[in-house]
């Protein structure tokens, strides 16, 4: 039976992308729950199916809420459900931006907003010596990435693994149990087509005080396509690669 990917995706601009790219092309199957759609019946998480093992890891993706003020998002209590089931059950997952932060206050952890300012436009990742040896950001080494936070884990939960900093981001990447994924950049966006939509939606906050140019910002995301495409993929594929290991 062909493996499934569960996204849960909490902004109507900020889907899957290239996380959808590389399952399409890997055959691996993918199951969206658009938590944001204003629907009747309303979008709701799978915790039947998820409690039967149906999917073999779980992707959580960014949102323009805040993870430590629960009202932000009218479905902070379902998320805070499923962090805490995956890691019950032992579901390989893969944080993303606010899910990041989420998964990590869920857990133990701590989330501020970041002292040294918004980290916005792209950005390198450097592993640390955790990180050079770990299996899905270990072969990718140091890297640049889409950044598009104002919040930061200032505390990993305990336990967790620094595998990755940035300038203003102490835990950019992070790993808790060999198997639950962190990563506070949004590579997943990090295509031209991407940004424009990013920009459409979140542009004033993206551009206040960052300093950051939206004709500068397209431009980069066109120049080096490949680039972050290609960076990105092999860290999804890594991970991928882990989350349907038998031994899993």
């Amino acid at each position: 039976m062909r493996p499934v990917i569960l996204v849960v995706q909490n902004a109507e601009w900020e889907g899957p992308g290239l996380i959808d790219l590389h399952c399409r092309a890997a055959g691996v199957g993918l199951t969206t729950v658009e938590l944001f759609r204003q629907s009747s019946p309303a979008p709701k998480i799978p915790f039947g199916e998820l409690e039967r093992g149906a999917f073999s890891a779980v992707v959580g993706l960014g949102s323009p809420s805040t993870a430590y003020i629960p009202e932000s998002n009218r479905h902070h209590a379902e998320l805070v459900r499923l962090f805490r089931l995956v890691r019950k059950r032992g579901v390989p997952s893969f944080s993303i931006c606010y899910s990041m932060q989420l998964f990590s206050l869920v857990h133990g952890g701590k989330v501020v907003k970041n002292p040294a300012g918004k980290e916005v436009g792209f950005g390198e990742v450097r592993p640390t010596p955790e990180g050079k040896v770990d299996k899905v950001f270990g072969p990718i080494g140091p890297f640049t990435t889409l950044q598009w936070h104002g919040d930061i884990v200032e505390e990993l939960p305990k336990g967790a693994i620094c595998l990755g900093s940035s300038k203003k981001t102490k835990n950019q990447v992070a790993v808790l149990d060999e198997i639950h994924y962190m990563m506070q950049a949004d590579g997943q966006a990090a295509i031209p087509s991407m940004v424009r939509s990013w920009l459409k939606h979140d542009a004033e906050w993206a551009t206040q005080g960052t300093g950051i140019r939206k004709g500068e910002l397209i431009n980069e995301a066109v120049a080096h396509e490949a680039y972050f495409r290609n960076t990105f993929l092999r860290i999804f594929g890594n991970f991928l690669a882990l989350a349907v290991s038998p031994e899993v």
